[in-house]
């Protein structure tokens, strides 16, 4: 089984509306400005990440609900009569206006996860795209844009202040306590954004809470479960997550990797910290409990999501929690094996 090619059935389900909200983005960034146009072609082909199109990219198994967790609450809403046909014709605008904030915040954390490799030109596609976004928004909300661009503000404003946050932790060499660690989680607020825009739609923008419940929810499931699969990722970008300071990652550690000036003596020196955290990860079973930790998170979000009484959520779930338990099986393997070939020596 491989992980990453796993599709959701919950996913595959809404391919035909999430098609639709990319026909019109694809639009707009194709009728973006020369050279603006053909750096949003490149882009798109960056995001494809070795699959056959850029089409895949919300809707991988890595890939949170973003543009799924609109849809759900937009069917919630339109069985209980509180949409009008006219404004369940405005959801597809609004994904691909959140398609667009996506990218932006995007190219954003990869310019600040890995700055050596980023590319800063992007930067400018972003603010195409964050303009694409709010006239999109602005478009289909029309005379409830108002009230809806202030509850975006705070999400915005959390997502800023948050990822700015967690970048300094991660940076530097203080404590990272599980607490902080799902304080930061927060910063996935930007997912709440489309359900605000279709809790606009309604008129039910006392929803806000219980959204910023489910996503805050989300936040924890997805960040421990990236940081388990990325954590080889987050030690070549220096960066102490919460879980490799669990594992025993010092700032010193990577401050005397940054100061080897051989590529060779450099990279041997990589190797033998990675194998070092190895220990604690596998042997000491500390990727195992940060995925039961997840699943746990996941549980949480759950029962956020029955509060907000999304139809699909419970669909969702089930292949998430089907995908975690895969994962931990495959992690217990590998910590079974190295244990083993750790004895046998």
């Amino acid at each position: 089984m491989n992980l990453l090619d796993t599709a959701f059935p919950s996913y595959l389900a809404k391919q035909a509306e999430i098609d639709a909200a990319w026909e019109l983005c694809e639009r707009r960034l194709g009728a973006l400005p020369s050279p603006l146009d053909a750096l949003a072609a490149r882009f798109l082909r960056s995001v494809a990440e070795g699959t056959t199109s850029h089409r895949g990219y919300f809707s991988g198994p890595l890939a949170p609900p973003l543009l799924y967790l609109p849809l759900w609450l937009a069917r919630r809403l339109s069985t209980e009569g509180a949409l009008t046909a006219h404004a369940e014709a405005a959801v597809t605008p609004l994904l691909a206006g959140t398609m667009q904030g996506y990218f932006y915040v995007r190219i954003q954390d990869d310019l600040l996860d890995d700055p050596a490799r980023a590319d800063p030109e992007l930067l400018l596609l972003g603010n195409a795209c964050f303009a694409g976004m709010v006239l999109a928004y602005t478009e289909a909300l029309g005379p409830r844009a108002a009230a809806f661009f202030q509850a975006f503000d705070r999400a915005f404003s959390a997502f800023s202040r948050l990822t700015l946050a967690e970048q300094r932790v991660v940076r530097g060499d203080g404590p990272y306590p599980e607490a902080l660690f799902e304080e930061h989680a927060g910063k996935v607020a930007f997912a709440r954004v489309p359900l605000l825009a279709v809790a606009a739609l309604a008129d039910a923008l006392h929803l806000e809470p219980s959204i910023t419940a489910l996503v805050d929810h989300l936040g924890v499931a997805y960040g421990l479960a990236n940081d388990a699969l990325g954590w080889p990722r987050d030690l070549r970008a220096g960066h102490r997550t919460h879980l490799l300071a669990l594992a025993g990652l010092e700032r010193a550690d990577l401050d005397a990797l940054a100061k080897l000036t051989d590529e060779q003596t450099r990279a041997e020196a990589h190797e033998a910290l990675a194998e070092r955290l190895r220990v604690s990860l596998y042997e000491g079973m500390l990727l195992h409990r940060t995925i039961e930790r997840a699943i746990a998170a996941q549980h949480q979000a759950a029962a956020s999501a029955q509060a907000l009484g999304l139809p699909g959520f419970d669909g969702y779930t089930t292949d998430r929690l089907a995908w975690l338990g895969a994962l931990d099986r495959e992690i217990l393997a590998m910590s079974i094996k190295r244990a083993l070939g750790a004895r046998s020596r």
